[in-house]
């Protein structure tokens, strides 16, 4: 069996995996080996799946992540929340400088 054959297969697997529902998305890796192992496959088929879910799942999240930034971005405007904010709030901002525990200034 070559090694894109592996792939191949991996791929196809993850796909049906992923398609059980989103929740297979957050299976830990661990979980997954457990849930591939039942199938008995060579060990370099299991590595192709393990990789092949990891980077699925690392760029569904990365897709996730930038749709709803884009989706919040395009409903809010930051300054807008900003002044908000500012305008119904008191803003207090104490700054205090002192010496170090052991640190004293010799000059």
């Amino acid at each position: 069996m070559s090694g894109d054959d592996n792939q191949g297969k991996a791929s196809d697997f993850v796909k049906r995996i992923l398609s059980v529902g989103v929740g297979t998305l957050f299976l830990t890796e661990e979980s997954l080996k457990g849930m591939i192992s039942e199938f008995k496959l060579p060990k370099e088929l299991i590595s192709g799946i393990l990789e092949s879910a990891n980077r699925t799942r690392k760029e569904f999240l990365q897709n996730l992540s930038s749709e709803l930034i884009a989706k919040l971005s395009d409903k809010m405007d930051p300054r807008a929340l900003i002044e908000e904010i500012l305008s119904r709030n008191e803003v207090e901002v104490r700054i205090s400088i002192k010496p170090k525990d052991g640190e004293r200034d010799t000059r």
